[in-house]
């Protein structure tokens, strides 16, 4: 038996599922956010860590582990690793993005433009409005351009992009967002990232209010906790949606009880937000006499809704978070 030390800052559902699908060749000891005093016992015996996400591995925690043999980072950002104490001791480090993350950028990214696109309106008209007069047959000098007139169709070229909670999600977003040639991409989280890692993915910190009040696109990935429930006061309370421009798109695909969605329809409803897209909701599943789901079946309303659907073709095993680890171990063996 090898000893793996699963460092997380993710609920108890994400941890089963990471311990479920364990080889058996692996003993994993599954420690949330800990001090290194919580984690010295298991650093004594470690043979792989596995840090997820925004876990640092420190060159104190590589000198406690005399048994360390490599280091995985489940995401695709390393600076909290200390690569030159892990070099030191002959420790590989291995960075594997997670395919959920991919995927729910991929999504966000979707969602952006279609609210600026105001995709809804138009693939429901194309497919539901009349012609205004007869059709012709198109060559390089007929068409008829923008046969509806619309006036209000957006680009997200030259705009600036928010992202709240800027974790693993936002910086794949980042990334995807870098050739749209945006005025800015600004983002909050509880800690800045360094100087090299914003320079890297395009992006500047700001406090959580001039995010709001400067974005065309806000793009909410806040995960829940206590301090993040809108109810509780964090998160996306009215107060702070109020902070954004009324020309301004916001799409949501954090968790579902750091948004007011009462405070986003009253805000669409009355002009004062020009779109929105939601993957995530406070009470799930949506029922079809949602409020929410009522105004967006109207597709003259800027309203699209996603069934929590961001991440829903990755892979549902947690298998290839020890792949390295594995192999690993068939070179070692062989």
């Amino acid at each position: 038996m090898y000893t793996v030390l699963f460092l997380t800052d993710r609920g108890a559902r994400h941890q089963e599922a990471a311990l479920s699908a364990a080889p058996p060749e692996l003993n994993v000891v599954m420690l949330r956010t800990p001090s290194f005093a919580q984690m010295q016992a298991a650093l004594a015996q470690a043979d792989f860590i596995i840090s997820e996400r925004n876990q640092p591995v420190t060159a104190q925690m590589i000198e406690a582990a005399p048994r360390l043999k490599l280091i995985v980072r489940l995401g695709s950002l390393d600076h909290d690793i200390d690569r030159a104490a892990a070099a030191a001791r002959g420790i590989q480090v291995v960075v594997q993005p997670v395919l959920g993350t991919l995927y729910c950028a991929e999504h966000a990214l979707m969602m952006i433009l279609a609210c600026l696109k105001r995709l809804g309106r138009s693939l429901h008209t194309a497919l539901h409005t009349p012609a205004p007069f007869t059709p012709r047959r198109t060559d390089e000098d007929t068409f008829s351009f923008n046969w509806l007139n619309f006036s209000d169709i957006g680009t997200l070229f030259g705009k600036t992009v928010s992202i709240v909670g800027m974790g693993e999600i936002g910086v794949e977003l980042a990334r995807l967002l870098k050739p749209f040639h945006l005025a800015a991409v600004l983002y909050n989280k509880r800690t800045p990232y360094p100087s090299a890692v914003e320079a890297e993915l395009g992006a500047r910190f700001a406090d959580l209010e001039t995010c709001l009040q400067r974005a065309d696109v806000l793009v909410s990935l806040l995960p829940y906790a206590p301090t993040t429930d809108y109810a509780l006061g964090g998160g996306l309370t009215a107060e702070r949606l109020r902070l954004l421009p009324p020309t301004a798109c916001l799409v949501h695909l954090g968790s579902g009880s750091v948004l007011d969605e009462t405070e986003v329809l009253h805000l669409l409803q009355t002009g004062r937000l020009a779109g929105a897209a939601i993957d995530t909701f406070e009470f799930e599943p949506l029922t079809e006499k949602h409020p929410l789901v009522l105004y967006a079946r109207d597709p003259q309303r800027n309203l699209l809704l996603t069934p929590h659907v961001a991440a829903a073709s990755a892979p549902s095993s947690r298998a290839d978070d020890y792949a390295a680890i594995m192999a690993y171990l068939a070179a070692t063996q062989s």
